[in-house]
């Protein structure tokens, strides 16, 4: 069975377990916008004219789509009804609304939540335009919830496909440990990983990040032809890849030792005790019903209360069909992460858990964990 297939039902499901009679997503030319949940719907998720694709909780799966994109849907056979037009989609999506007569209608907008946020503004009025007059003008509600669940519930074969990503970023992490030597920039280690990458048929699910030394700039900067290897340093790398459209997203670290030293000084494999303690406590506490904050501040104490700065980021995100997976986030109750570190942690979801400290001299000591709640 497809993965579409697979969560195409899963959907109609959870429809029923939040009483939502309908899911309507709204969409047009996708090539050039494309709604984040089409990756669930879909096979081929190219549709160029205004389209509706509709499940319904008593498992009816209806698209109405332009004249000339129907065959591909119809093709798929995951869809009960493929209903194309001509002119205008107006009256066939009236009409289907009518047939189901619902008293709430999920679509994809979200303030906090950017994987349920699919509709576009104009697509939205355009929404409300056709709805005038109607009774369903007043029962558009946000899918956050549900697609918070629809995503991060992964289904056997949306994880193994995860594993397999994550088992090609430690191939990838394991190629950086045993080339790179003294002497490498940061710019010639990721020019390292994504020729592994091009030589495995992959491709990355974000651009490398190399972090070397005390003078890197540590976050989502490029890497430098600049900085470059020497004894003494800390090298933080951070990479992952697509394996079937899933992603991964894997942090690992080496130390260069210095020519009097047999092991890494007291203050880095202090900061790398540190940062595995954290990502431990994260991940026992990591438990189906735990809201994602109560995660994302057992490990935030272990490092502060070992007296290193406060990292200024979420402990965790979830990863699937994109590397930031949207729904339940593993972090601070601060006004940017909003409802989305409320939200409990369920089984099947898979998380990232990623901290790092700053050692003076050294560089930064970071680790990313992938994990899978069960």
């Amino acid at each position: 069975m497809s993965i579409v297939k697979q969560k195409t039902d899963q959907a109609v499901k959870i429809l029923n377990e939040l009483d939502i009679d309908l899911w309507l997503i709204y969409v047009r030319k996708t090539s050039e916008i494309h709604d984040p949940s089409l990756y669930f719907l879909l096979e081929d998720t190219w549709l160029t004219w205004q389209s509706a694709i509709i499940i319904s909780k008593n498992g009816q799966k209806i698209v109405i789509c332009g004249r000339y994109d129907a065959q591909n849907i119809e093709a798929s056979r995951i869809y009960d009804k493929v209903i194309s037009y001509d002119q205008s989609i107006k009256e066939d999506l009236l009409a289907v609304l009518n047939e189901f007569k619902p008293k709430n209608i999920a679509i994809n907008y979200s303030f906090d939540n950017i994987a349920a946020d699919g509709l576009t503004h104009g697509m939205w009025l355009r929404l409300n335009k056709m709805l005038e007059g109607t009774e369903y003008i007043n029962k558009l509600i946000s899918s956050e919830d549900f697609l918070a669940a629809l995503r991060g519930r992964k289904t056997e074969l949306e994880l193994e496909n995860i594993r397999k990503a994550v088992d090609f970023s430690e191939l990838g992490h394991k190629k950086v440990s045993e080339t790179a030597k003294i002497g490498i920039s940061e710019e010639e280690i990721e020019e390292m990983l994504l020729e592994f990458t091009k030589e495995n048929n992959l491709i990355v699910s974000y651009p490398p990040l190399i972090h070397v030394g005390p003078s890197t700039s540590i976050g989502h900067g490029k890497a430098s032809p600049d900085i470059k290897i020497k004894k003494g340093d800390l090298i933080n790398v951070d990479y992952g890849v697509f394996f079937e459209g899933y992603a991964s997203d894997l942090q690992r670290m080496n130390y260069v030792l210095q020519d009097s030293e047999d092991i890494p000084p007291t203050e880095v494999r202090r900061a790398f005790e540190t940062v595995i303690k954290a990502i431990n406590a994260g991940a026992e506490k990591l438990k189906p019903g735990v809201q994602g904050w109560e995660v994302d501040n057992v490990a935030r104490k272990v490092v502060i209360d070992a007296g290193y700065q406060e990292f200024m980021h979420a402990l965790g995100h979830q990863i699937g069909r994109n590397v930031h997976d949207g729904g339940c986030l593993l972090g601070p109750r601060w006004e940017k992460y909003g409802k989305s570190v409320m939200y409990k942690v369920e089984v099947g979801q898979a998380f990232t858990l990623e901290l790092h400290v700053y050692v003076e001299n050294h560089g930064y000591c970071s680790v990313e964990e992938d994990v899978i709640v069960t």
